[in-house]
């Protein structure tokens, strides 16, 4: 190794005291696991780090809602976001679950209003509303398409 790697890899290391740090960035954690790895090539002892690609928690987590035993005599409502022939799956699906459960009910995505596409934060309190005047044990939203 040149001195120019080495006075690189000394301040890498010196920057992340071997670890001690948690990297911001995917390659800025790649960056370190490599100086790690280089560094113990030359140690007398082995040196060890690992860097979870996951990151830190940013959402907060709460409880999810109870599941249901069986969908048999029950209600789910499905609910559309104009995904990639959502026409054909839906009632695939539909039907599927209604082979599969006796007396299941199922309100289609036509009789509800559209989901916004991608991810809302929260849903829109009139489609609650809808939900519970539809009588929804379940709710079945968009698809893979």
């Amino acid at each position: 190794m040149n001195r120019n790697a080495e006075q690189m890899n000394g301040s890498i290391l010196d920057l992340f005291e071997l670890g001690r740090a948690r990297p911001r960035s995917s390659i800025t954690a790649a960056l370190f696991a490599g100086v790690l790895a280089t560094h113990a090539l030359h140690a007398a002892e082995p040196v060890y780090a690992v860097v979870s690609p996951v990151g830190e928690d940013t959402v907060k987590m709460i409880a999810m809602a109870p599941r249901l035993d069986t969908l048999a005599n029950k209600t789910v409502c499905m609910i559309g976001n104009d995904a990639f022939k959502i026409n054909v799956t839906m009632p695939a699906i539909a039907e599927a679950l209604r082979e599969q459960h006796a007396g299941l009910r199922i309100v289609p995505y036509t009789d509800l209003p559209q989901a916004e596409p991608g991810a809302p934060q929260v849903l829109p309190p009139s489609l609650h509303d809808d939900f519970r005047s539809k009588g929804c044990n379940a709710v079945i939203s968009g698809n893979g398409g």
